[in-house]
């Protein structure tokens, strides 16, 4: 990031930069990091992990697999990243929560040192970040393996480059927007497109006036091909290999976005628009105030601290994020996760205006908060014993020592979750019918059929069993 700290307006020494970011760095690893190892999969990160593991065994980079089905639903960036760290770092948990410190990471890193742009100093920069990672909503959507983290890297790094071009009009900052906007629909279609529109919009506001003119115009077109250019070609080459066009637009998007008695799409009557003002209510209670007053006093008095041009993209970013979920179907607060981002500014800003703490230094005042709450992260919670997934690793071991083969019988495990874990945890595909002798296999952990076996273990997801005569399966078990 060296070029971005030195060659645009409000210029920052980059060793000034790495050794504020130490903070950063630190207090993200600590809350992101603290069980690399030791954590368990289960849903949307069992599934992605599965995907990645697929795109090594069966040597289809460009082609997702899934369950023994190619999968349809998602982009590829994220299962890139993590196929690359399974390869390196080897099947192995730690190498799917390594990509999830990563993405949070380098989300933070940008983020702070976009808000530190803006702001022209690293106090409130400090306390956005700490109201990023304190909220509910990121720490939940943050510390496991899905997509929202990466997408809002990359979205945050558009915003950043778009910035940049604001302040000195270079092709190559514009070129950087298309760039990171179109990385961000590699990762999570659509949404990707979030900087596209925040850009349109800041056009028409007053603010945009100034840049509307014809080289930006050429400029723009520029950075769509760039935009384009980026995730076109696997969007071209997958719909010709595959049904992904039809399955991806149809059921993904427009099932979503079209109102009919007869899709999945937004029923307002059922799914109220206040949900989402109920979530800001329930998991955000702790800054909400904040986050209005900062708002508030914002609108009405002109902060020269702030830069005007970044201030605009901040609250256009923060509106049309709020705004753009509720043409989403489901109702879930993950989908608020862009919105809390800038939110966290806002937040930290109204902080930052309550009469006493207008001289705090939040740097110095976090180094306190903040380990505490670093403290409370590394110690808790407890040990559960929630151990899902992780007992199939042993079960590998445990096969290959007695030579004892494993089979799953997928009628008896129909959770597609599972048979991710499956898939994941075991090197070798297990047989998919009785063998003759002896063999392990995994049912639900709330099984109740006829087959006879001596349990070896019970999860919190699954039994592991060994069946010791074959002829226990019946046609009942089908």
């Amino acid at each position: 990031m060296p070029f971005l700290l030195q060659t645009s307006a409000f210029k920052i020494d980059f060793k000034t930069f790495t050794y504020k970011s130490l903070w950063v760095i630190v207090f993200t690893l600590a809350i992101f990091a603290a069980n690399l190892s030791s954590g368990d999969l289960r849903g949307d990160s069992m599934v992605y992990a599965a995907i990645s593991k697929n795109i090594l065994t069966l040597h289809s980079p460009l082609v997702m697999h899934f369950n023994d089905a190619i999968y349809l639903n998602k982009p590829p960036m994220l299962f890139w990243l993590t196929a690359l760290s399974l390869y390196v770092f080897g099947h192995s948990i730690f190498a799917v929560n390594l990509v999830v410190a990563f993405s949070a990471l380098v989300l933070n890193l940008a983020f702070f040192y976009w808000i530190a742009r803006i702001c022209k100093g690293y106090n409130l920069a400090y306390l956005s970040i700490f109201c990023l990672d304190t909220s509910y909503v990121i720490y939940k959507n943050s510390h496991t393996l899905k997509m929202e983290a990466l997408t809002a890297f990359f979205i945050v790094m558009a915003m950043i480059f778009f910035w940049h071009y604001l302040k000195d009009k270079r092709l190559m900052w514009i070129l950087g927007f298309g760039l990171m906007s179109g990385l961000a629909v590699m990762t999570k279609g659509f949404l990707g497109g979030i900087p596209w529109a925040i850009v349109i919009v800041y056009l028409l506001t007053p603010v945009g006036r100034d840049i509307r003119s014809r080289q930006f115009l050429l400029h723009a077109m520029a950075a769509l091909l760039v935009f384009l250019a980026s995730f076109l070609w696997w969007y071209v080459y997958i719909s010709l290999r595959t049904d992904f066009l039809h399955h991806f637009l149809y059921d993904e998007v427009w099932a979503r976005l079209v109102t009919s008695d007869t899709s999945e799409a937004t029923q307002y009557k059922h799914k109220p628009v206040y949900r989402y003002l109920w979530f800001m209510l329930k998991d955000y209670f702790m800054y909400l105030p904040f986050f209005l007053y900062g708002c508030y006093h914002l609108y009405k008095h002109r902060d020269s601290n702030i830069d005007r041009e970044g201030l605009t993209l901040l609250a256009i970013f923060t509106i049309f994020c709020f705004a753009v979920v509720h043409l989403i179907s489901t109702r879930s607060e993950r989908y608020l996760y862009e919105f809390f981002i800038t939110a966290a500014f806002f937040s930290a800003y109204g902080i930052s205006r309550v009469p006493k703490l207008k001289n705090v230094n939040f740097a110095s005042w976090l180094k306190v908060m903040g380990t505490l709450y670093m403290l409370f992260i590394l110690t808790t919670p407890l040990k559960l014993g929630w151990n899902s997934y992780t007992s199939l690793r042993d079960l590998q071991k445990l096969s290959d020592n007695m030579h004892v083969p494993i089979m799953v019988n997928k009628h008896w495990l129909p959770s597609y979750v599972d048979q991710a874990a499956v898939t994941f945890f075991l090197n070798n595909p297990p047989l998919d019918s009785a063998p003759k002798g002896s063999y392990f296999t995994i049912l639900p952990r709330e099984y109740q059929g006829p087959l006879k076996y001596k349990l070896v273990e019970k999860t919190r997801q699954l039994r592991i069993v060994l069946v010791t005569k074959s002829d226990c399966v019946t046609q009942s078990d089908d």
